[in-house]
C-alpha cells in the first residue's frame, strides 16, 4: 500500500521524481489545500465554494479526511509551458468524488454526499483527464467534491496520494510499484504446495504442516497486496484488503513462533503462544493504521522467537545460529524499511526464510528416515535371529537315495563347491546339499551373508572380522572357525556389521 504520511519522507521524494519523470511538463503540486466542510449554508454542494470565505481552512494534503463527511479541496499547480501529452488528475483512497478544473465540470468517480444511503461508492483508484482547452499556462486551480460514508473501519490517512501526471491507468504505477514481489509469490506457493505433499506423503506430524501453511499465508498477503494493481475496486472494499493483509500478517507470526517453539521442543507450546496472543493483542489494538498493526504482527512473534532461541542456544550451542541470523536480519530490514517493507521487501525476505526452514526441515527429515531404517534393518535382524533360533525350518538333503534334514539353526556356514554345497554345523559336521549356492541363499534367512563367491555365513555367530593388508579377510565364528572374507565384499561387509 502506497501511503503520504508527514514521516515517509522517501515516498515524497519517490513521488516527486515519478512525476518529473513520466510528464512534460514541469509543476509543482500543492502540499496544502484549501478544504471546506458543506454545511448546507455558506458552502453548498452543488457547485464550487468561494475558497476565500472563513469557514474554510488550509490544510496538509496529507491530512486530509473525507470519512463521515462532505467536503469540498481546492489544489493549486503550476505549469510552466503545456506539452503535447494529455494530463490527468489522479485521486487514491477511500472517496467518492467530483471534480472541476478552474471551474469546469472534469467528471465522477461514484457520487459523493453528506449521507451514506444518498452516496454512490467510488473507485479506490480514479483518474480524470484535464482537457487541454481548460489548462492555462501558469496555476491552475482544481477543485474537488469528497466524501466516504461506507467501509468498515475509519482508517487514520484515507487519502493515499493526489497529483496530476500523464494520463494512464491508475493501476499501472501501482503495479510498477509491485511487479517485483511476482518472484516471491511464484516461490511461496511452489513452496506451499511441496511442503504440503512432503508433509502428505511421508504423514510427518501436525507440526510439519506449519510451513506450508506459513508459505501460503504470506503468498495470499501478497497477492492482497498486489490485486490493488490489477483490479480496480470501490473503495468499501478496500477495508476488507487491508484487513485479508492483517489476518495474514497474524497468522504468519504466530504460526512462525509455534514452529520455533517446537524445533526446540518446549513443552505446553500451546499455552506459550495464547499467552503471547494475550500480550500482543493490546499493542496491535493501540497502534494506529493497517500498516503499522500488519508491521508489528510480524515483529513481536519473530523477537519473541529470537528470545525462545537464544534461551535454547545455552543447551544446544550452534544449533540454531542460523535461523537467529536470519530473524536478526529479518528486525534489522523492519527497522532500515519500516515503511517500505511490508510492500515489497518483506515477502522476499519470507520467500528466503521459508526456502532456508524447508531445507532444514529435508535435512531432519532425511536424518529421521535414515535412522528410522537403521532400526528397521536392526529389528529384522533381531527378529530373524529369533526365528532362527525358535524355528525348526529345515533343508532337504538327498544323497545316496537318502533323505535327510538339516536344522537352519544349527548350519554355522556354507560353502560352494561345485555342483554341490558344503553345509557345515557348529558341531562341524557336514552335509552335501545338491544345487548352487545362489539357489541356496534364496531359502536361507537374511541372517546368512555372503562373505565370498563360495562362502554363505551365519552372521548371528560371528564374533570378529580380521582384515590383511592387502584388502583381504577373514571372519572368525564363535565356534573358532575362520571364513575367508574376497576383497571386493569386504567394503560391503564391514557397513552391514557395523
Amino acid at each position: 500500500m502506497i501511503r503520504m504520511t508527514p514521516d515517509n519522507c522517501i515516498f515524497w521524494l519517490w513521488l516527486l521524481m515519478v512525476c518529473s519523470v513520466t510528464q512534460a511538463q514541469s509543476f509543482k503540486p500543492s502540499e496544502t489545500v484549501r478544504v471546506c466542510a458543506v454545511d448546507g449554508r455558506y458552502v453548498l454542494a452543488n457547485e464550487p465554494p468561494d475558497f476565500s470565505q472563513s469557514v474554510c481552512q488550509d490544510q496538509a494534503l496529507h491530512s486530509l479526511d473525507p470519512q463521515g463527511q462532505l467536503l469540498w479541496l481546492e489544489l493549486r499547480w503550476q505549469v510552466v509551458a503545456l506539452g503535447d501529452q494529455p494530463l490527468s488528475l489522479f485521486i487514491s483512497g477511500k472517496q467518492s468524488s467530483r471534480v472541476y478544473l478552474n471551474g469546469q465540470l472534469v467528471g465522477h468517480n461514484g457520487q459523493p454526499a453528506r449521507l451514506a444511503e444518498d452516496e454512490v461508492a467510488g473507485m479506490m483508484d480514479a483518474v480524470f483527464y484535464l482537457p487541454e482547452r481548460w489548462t492555462v499556462a501558469g496555476e491552475n486551480r482544481i477543485q474537488l467534491l469528497l466524501s466516504a460514508h461506507q467501509g468498515l473501519f475509519t482508517l487514520s490517512q484515507p487519502i493515499h496520494r493526489i497529483f496530476v501526471g500523464n494520463h494512464h491507468r491508475p493501476t499501472n504505477e501501482i503495479l510498477r510499484h509491485y511487479w517485483p514481489s511476482l518472484l516471491p509469490f511464484g516461490v511461496l506457493v511452489l513452496g506451499f504446495f511441496y511442503l504440503a505433499l512432503v508433509a502428505w506423503l511421508n504423514h510427518l506430524p501436525s507440526h510439519a504442516w506449519l510451513l506450508p501453511v506459513m508459505a501460503m499465508l504470506a503468498a495470499t498477503q501478497l497477492f492482497a497486496e498486489v490485486i490493488r494493481g490489477i483490479v480496480p475496486y470501490p473503495y468499501p472494499w478496500h477495508d476488507i484488503r487491508l484487513m485479508v493483509i492483517l489476518l495474514c500478517s497474524i497468522g504468519f507470526g504466530l504460526c512462525l513462533l509455534s514452529y520455533v517453539l517446537h524445533s526446540i521442543s518446549i513443552k505446553m507450546r500451546w499455552l506459550h503462544v495464547l499467552l503471547f496472543g494475550a500480550v500482543s493483542a493490546p499493542l496491535l489494538w493501540w497502534v494506529p493504521g493497517f500498516d503499522s498493526k500488519s508491521v508489528l504482527a510480524l515483529v513481536l512473534p519473530v523477537a519473541a522467537a529470537m528470545t525462545y532461541l537464544l534461551i535454547a542456544r545455552r543447551r544446544q550451542s550452534g544449533q540454531h545460529d542460523l535461523v537467529l541470523l536470519l530473524f536478526a536480519g529479518f528486525l534489522l530490514m523492519v527497522l532500515l524499511n519500516a515503511w517500505r517493507f511490508i510492500d515489497t521487501i518483506y515477502y522476499y525476505y519470507v520467500a528466503l526464510l521459508v526456502f532456508l526452514l524447508m531445507a532444514r526441515q529435508a535435512r531432519q527429515a532425511r536424518r529421521r528416515q535414515l535412522a528410522y531404517q537403521a532400526r528397521a534393518q536392526q529389528l529384522e535382524q533381531v527378529i530373524e535371529q529369533q526365528q532362527l533360533q525358535q524355528n525348526s525350518d529345515r533343508l532337504t538333503v538327498r544323497s545316496a537315495g537318502k533323505t535327510e534334514w538339516v536344522l537352519v539353526r544349527e548350519l554355522a556356514y556354507c560353502k560352494g563347491a561345485g555342483d554341490y554345497v558344503e553345509l557345515v554345523a557348529l558341531n562341524g559336521q557336514v552335509k552335501l546339499y545338491h544345487g548352487s549356492l545362489t539357489e541356496l541363499t534364496k531359502r536361507l534367512p537374511s541372517v546368512f551373508i555372503r562373505t565370498h563367491r563360495s562362502y554363505l555365513v551365519n552372521s548371528g555367530l560371528i564374533e570378529s572380522l580380521e582384515r590383511s593388508p592387502t584388502g583381504v579377510g577373514e571372519l572368525i565364528l564363535t565356534n573358532h572357525v575362520r571364513v575367508p572374507v574376497s576383497k571386493r565384499i569386504m567394503p560391503h561387509l564391514r557397513t552391514q556389521l557395523s
